[in-house]
């Protein structure tokens, strides 16, 4: 066993020639030889031991236990009793989840001080029980590598080990040991998978343990892959100021379109259930199509997807003279010299002062608004002229309007009205000037 630790410690680098190390120790079998094998293989060890405070009197005697081997063994050693109860209060968190958070957060405040590497006692059999909760439980494109060898300052020096090989090490070399009997508690599905499940696969065809161990490991190769992949698909493409990310129908429609959703979408709150009816939308060409997740969107536009932060409702403002514009809202109203221009862009107009009647509304556009847009005859919906502009949907939300009398004066940054306009007569001019989206 010794050789395949060291070979993959070399492998992944994870320590250098005599390079100190903390052992995350908890008094089980794997703990204990993963100890003794790093101080063989040459490596001064600390020893950094969690109390969860679970199970009285018996996490009590883990700690002395820990304890008494290290002083025996002089072994610098550090101990952290955590409140778990306290933790599922605050995060809502399992009892094992909450129990991990805890631990890893000291266990990083320790390696930010030195040693810098933390090596846990993982082990090949607990990757595959891991994959196959990930299976079990849904677990995105980033379970494919089950337990990574290496993450931040952890390292996993027992990743290639076969828990029979850890017990059959413990007893040939006279390791004592101690029994956490969560371990066989069936409540928890990873005990299930353990005792139950994965021993009847070894049952139904011998063998079967050590070719799951190697699958794993290709997974673990494969999400690499795919992150090139991915990359090179939809690597360039950022979000914009407001956090919203334009992604075109080509890129998410190509070999992987799943995958590349997953990668997009999995650290936006949307549910993977959505995925295949995001896709559906898109090969229907059902623009307008929207999907809702905790804390983004997604909109089919014409011509690519859309993925922006959801919003709270659109604010709304009263004007009640040209001073008086409220200092948080997109508009800025400012006295002009005349000019027989009616405007100078698409964001900022000038216009006639005398025709404006106070107060204005500056509010998001509505169904059923129509204004009377320069150059044109007659009247126009406002979701026509948003159409014509080709405004892509999702800003179309927040898209406002200018309101004198339940009149649209101006579609911000987009089209001004006729009855606002300046002309000859024109003595006063107005600037208007849009700051918005």
């Amino acid at each position: 066993m010794l050789h395949k630790v060291r070979d993959l410690i070399q492998q992944h680098a994870l320590l250098a020639q005599e390079e100190p190390v903390w052992v995350a120790v908890s008094g089980g079998v794997d703990s204990m030889v993963l100890l003794q094998v790093l101080q063989q293989l040459g490596h001064p060890c600390s020893v950094a031991h969690v109390d969860h405070g679970l199970r009285g009197e018996e996490s009590d005697a883990d700690r002395v236990f820990v304890h008494t081997y290290c002083e025996a063994h002089r072994i610098p050693f550090l101990a952290r009793r955590v409140n778990v109860l306290a933790q599922q209060e605050v995060t809502g968190a399992s009892t094992q989840m909450a129990a991990r958070e805890l631990r890893y957060a000291w266990f990083t405040d320790l390696a930010a001080k030195g040693p810098h590497r933390v090596a846990t006692a993982h082990h090949a059999d607990d990757a595959v029980e891991t994959f196959f909760m990930g299976l079990i439980q849904g677990m995105g494109l980033n379970g494919w590598g089950s337990i990574p060898v290496r993450n931040g300052p952890f390292i996993r020096p027992l990743l290639q080990v076969r828990r029979d090989e850890i017990v059959a090490y413990a007893r040939s070399n006279g390791i004592a040991w101690r029994e956490d009997p969560s371990n066989v508690d069936k409540r928890y599905l990873r005990s299930r998978l353990r005792h139950d499940w994965l021993p009847m696969l070894e049952e139904w065809r011998p063998g079967t343990r050590r070719n799951l161990a190697r699958d794993v490991r290709l997974y673990a190769e494969l999400l690499e892959l795919a992150k090139v992949g991915l990359q090179s698909v939809v690597g360039a493409i950022q979000p914009d100021g407001n956090g919203t990310i334009r992604v075109p129908f080509d890129r998410i429609q190509g070999h992987a379109p799943t995958l590349v959703l997953y990668h997009l979408l999995r650290d936006k709150g949307v549910h993977p259930d959505l995925y295949d009816r995001i896709q559906r939308a898109i090969a229907a060409q059902r623009t307008g199509a929207l999907f809702h997740g905790k804390v983004y969107r997604v909109l089919v536009d014409r011509t690519e997807l859309v993925i922006e932060p959801m919003r709270g409702e659109p604010l709304s403002w009263m004007i009640d003279d040209p001073n008086a514009a409220p200092t948080d809202a997109p508009l800025r109203i400012t006295p002009g010299f005349h000019e027989s221009e009616h405007g100078r862009d698409h964001r900022t107009v000038v216009v006639d002062a005398d025709a404006l009647v106070f107060p204005l509304e500056l509010r998001p556009w509505r169904a059923g608004d129509r204004m009377r847009p320069l150059g044109l005859n007659g009247s126009k919906l406002v979701s026509d002229l948003l159409i014509d502009a080709k405004v892509p949907r999702d800003r179309k939300d927040r898209t406002y309007v200018l309101v004198q009398n339940k009149e649209v004066i101006w579609l911000c940054g987009h089209r001004l009205a006729e009855g606002v306009k300046t002309g000859p007569d024109t003595e006063r001019t107005m600037i208007l000037e849009w700051n918005g989206e």
